[in-house]
């Protein structure tokens, strides 16, 4: 049985939020067409600013081990790293192996797993499989997999021994394995669903039991994939028609799933993303994968 539920606004007044983290008791998101990052407590509705990217589409974001944010700049296909004293400086180019770079995932060793579009969506362009961008904690980058269409949400499970990537335009989560070295092999599909109107897949984020939630932006569904692919649970945006394009677990126990909606479309996504954005919440059972702090 699958259990479903809406989602509540916690705060509004954003143009279009991606890349969804939780980290050291907030949520960071980046507002893209922006060009900011922001921290967010949601408690207080504070919003803080902690980098200003005027032009550069911020949008995935992680953490080095010792708690340094970094995001990734969809404009250059670049990853950057965020300073304490708000500047930004380029950890990686990736424009020669990226096309809008976009989300991101960062392990344990400071090792980051990025996701791009692939192609120039947004103008016309046609559908280009890919693969996933690694940068090591020595900033070398290398390429994995293949065969990927708008590769988007990315995470680890709770071993560190499975990557998750939602494909936006292929419709269908995929996995690898993950090895000692951080290297990628035995891309399968975990889970494909059946259309592209319904089941466009964009960010997600993975608790610790292994599963997978996994926004579904035409839906305006956030759903838990298990595993093995059964989809264990759904949460409905708050105003239905808005899309919800990313994802976090936080809270003060883990159990609360962040969502960043949008009231928009693809054309008006098109002209700069145009729309309004916001944070909603919902209560879940299981935690995320880190301990709230």
């Amino acid at each position: 049985m699958v259990t479903r539920q809406t989602a509540t606004v916690v705060q509004a007044g954003f143009q279009y939020l991606e890349g969804a983290r939780w980290y050291n008791g907030e949520l960071w998101c980046s507002d893209i067409p922006r060009g900011l990052v922001y921290r967010i407590n949601p408690q207080t509705g504070k919003a803080i600013v902690v980098a200003d990217l005027p032009d550069a589409k911020p949008s995935g974001l992680g953490f080095l081990p010792d708690g340094t944010p970094l995001v990734v700049t969809q404009a250059d296909s670049a990853l950057r790293r965020i300073n304490p004293n708000g500047t930004v400086e380029i950890v990686a180019k990736l424009d020669h192996v990226a096309f809008a770079a976009n989300d991101m995932w960062v392990d344990s060793q400071g090792r980051a797993y990025i996701t791009q579009i692939g192609y120039d969506l947004f103008n016309g362009g046609q559908a280009q499989p890919c693969g996933v961008v690694v940068v090591s904690p020595e900033g070398e980058v290398s390429t994995a997999g293949e065969g990927l269409v708008c590769p988007n949400g990315i995470g680890l499970s709770p071993d560190g021994k499975t990557l998750y990537v939602s494909e936006t335009f292929n419709f269908r989560l995929s996995a690898f394995d993950v090895d000692a070295e951080g290297e990628l092999t035995n891309q399968r599909v975990v889970r494909q669903f059946d259309s592209l109107e319904q089941d466009a897949l964009d960010g997600l984020c993975v608790d610790a039991e292994g599963g997978a939630w996994v926004t579904a932006p035409f839906s305006g569904q956030v759903r838990r994939l298990s595993p093995q692919g059964e989809v264990t649970d759904i949460v409905d945006t708050a105003t239905a028609g808005h899309f919800v394009v990313s994802c976090a677990l936080g809270g003060p126990e883990g159990r609360t799933l962040y969502l960043c909606a949008a009231e928009t479309d693809m054309e008006r996504m098109a002209n700069n993303f145009e729309g309004t954005s916001r944070v909603e919440a919902a209560q879940v059972q299981i935690p995320g994968l880190r301990p709230a702090r």
